[in-house]
């Protein structure tokens, strides 16, 4: 029975093209789906954590303007020259606050920060049980059965079809980004004592002053 193969290293569908039982349950091709999802963990791990930063950042300043706001709506007006910088009439930084708290409020609601992390995160989840399943299969089956096989290729293409994509202006990036991590990691292995940021400078120059 033949089992469609083809992958694509953005998040993009694993099963394209026809081939054969025995071709698709090689150890080969068993390896390189965990290498494209570990790929995609990486991608997707690096722009949950972005988002996530990004809307806490949003959120905080938001809170600390609203605190702000609040403070010199209610505290006495004498009080008021330590809230309000540059001598500026205290009704005018009042509106000035309010204004760019709101304008804040609806930058939060457009970009939606928050749920393009969660996004990200559900996606690297389901990226994540397909390469750690292909480890085990990897280290305790000689020979890769072609179900197995087909099985994990479908829990990838899910992956793609429900999870949220890796956009095409960032591929590459991150692409470097997961490279970048797998390098250091491994010269770590062998010099434990290394800097992780003197590794990487290590490995800029070596890759960029030849």
């Amino acid at each position: 029975m033949p089992v469609r193969t083809a992958h694509s290293t953005n998040g993009g569908p694993y099963l394209g093209s026809m081939m054969s039982e025995e071709a698709s349950g090689s150890r080969d091709e068993l390896r390189r789906l965990r290498r494209v999802a570990d790929q995609l963990c990486t991608a997707h791990a690096v722009l949950r954590d972005r988002y996530g930063r990004m809307a806490l950042g949003l959120d905080l300043v938001i809170l600390l303007s609203s605190a702000w706001l609040v403070a010199l709506a209610f505290v006495d007006p004498a009080f008021n020259v330590w809230l309000v910088p540059l001598n500026l009439d205290g009704r005018l930084w009042i509106g000035l606050v309010a204004v760019a708290t709101f304008c804040l409020t609806l930058v939060q609601l457009k970009v939606n920060w928050k749920r393009k992390s969660e996004a990200h995160a559900r996606s690297f989840s389901m990226y994540a049980e397909v390469k750690r399943e292909a480890g085990y299969l990897l280290a305790t089956s000689e020979q890769i059965e072609a179900r197995e096989f087909q099985r994990l290729a479908a829990r990838y293409d899910m992956a793609s079809d429900i999870g949220t994509g890796v956009p095409e202006s960032e591929f590459l990036r991150l692409k470097r980004a997961h490279k970048l991590k797998v390098a250091v990691s491994t010269y770590l292995d062998e010099m434990p004592g290394a800097s992780v940021w003197l590794t990487k400078l290590k490995f800029f120059f070596r890759d960029n002053m030849r």
